[in-house]
């Protein structure tokens, strides 16, 4: 194992120029994989706070209490399709009217919170489990109505559909290019040293003797890239991040709400 490093770190230095190429290539190749990740990431994780954000509300009768309002936000709340119930009251209803409608005062002085109704927001998990929610909360008592816009719910999660299938048929396609670019710089070396191979079998070497230098410099090559990609990918992610242009919490499939400094942090440990 010494003798492979040994003689691994001797070919890097007498082949100077082609190491620098092989690393600079593969670098550039794992650092533009790496961002295109990331944007990846980041994009799906904006379109998962943006289905979040979708909801229904349910306006309740004046004679429905607030008590039995609030029973009902709890058992709602226990509800796994559910992701947050927010209730506002006939007072917050009011206050927001006030804020929207600052301009008109006359409007202000004909609305009371009186005649404003109660409500809970309610948003899912799964966007696509809000058009049955809206269905079951028509039939809860006291409820006077459902508001859901439909349209342009279905709208959104066609986008949503298409911008995640998109995003992973890029992201296969360019670890493919990444793949292929990388055989290419390896192949490079080898024929690089086609001449010396052949003189090498020629005195009797073995199959595995003149293999097992080439895995050793190709993984050298991989191992001094993908550190020089990662510390570039982390720069620009914090950078980023401090800049406030991407957010800091990301949410992706079955990794919800996990934050960018722990991922910058794990990430950072394992290269060390």
């Amino acid at each position: 194992m010494d003798s492979l490093l040994k003689n691994t770190i001797a070919n890097v230095k007498r082949e100077r120029l082609l190491s620098v190429t092989n690393i600079f290539t593969m670098s550039m190749t794992f650092l533009i994989l790496g961002i295109f990740i990331t944007v990846i990431v980041v994009s799906q994780s904006i379109l998962r706070n943006l289905e979040q954000q979708a909801q229904v509300t349910i306006f309740f009768k004046d004679d429905f209490t607030e008590d039995r309002i609030l029973e009902l936000e709890n058992n709602l709340a226990q509800d796994t399709r559910i992701f947050s119930v927010n209730y506002v009251s006939k007072e917050d209803a009011y206050r927001i009217f006030k804020e929207i409608n600052k301009d008109d005062p006359v409007l202000l002085e004909s609305v009371t919170s009186s005649i404003l109704p109660a409500s809970l927001e309610v948003r899912a998990n799964d966007i696509s489990d809000l058009p049955k929610l809206a269905e079951e909360f028509n039939q809860l008592d006291g409820v006077e109505e459902v508001r859901f816009f439909e349209d342009v719910i279905s709208r959104f999660r066609r986008f949503s559909t298409i911008a995640y299938i998109i995003g992973f048929v890029l992201l296969f396609v360019f670890f493919l290019v990444s793949y292929s670019v990388i055989l290419s710089t390896l192949r490079t070396t080898i024929n690089a040293k086609g001449t010396e191979f052949e003189i090498m079998k020629l005195v009797g070497a073995t199959t595995d003797y003149v293999k097992k230098p080439l895995i050793f410099q190709g993984m050298f090559y991989g191992a001094v890239s993908s550190f020089i990609s990662g510390l570039l990918l982390v720069a620009i992610i914090i950078a980023l991040n401090y800049f406030s242009l991407i957010p800091s919490k990301l949410s992706l499939g079955f990794l919800a709400n996990f934050s960018i400094s722990s991922l910058l942090y794990s990430f950072i440990l394992w290269l060390v």
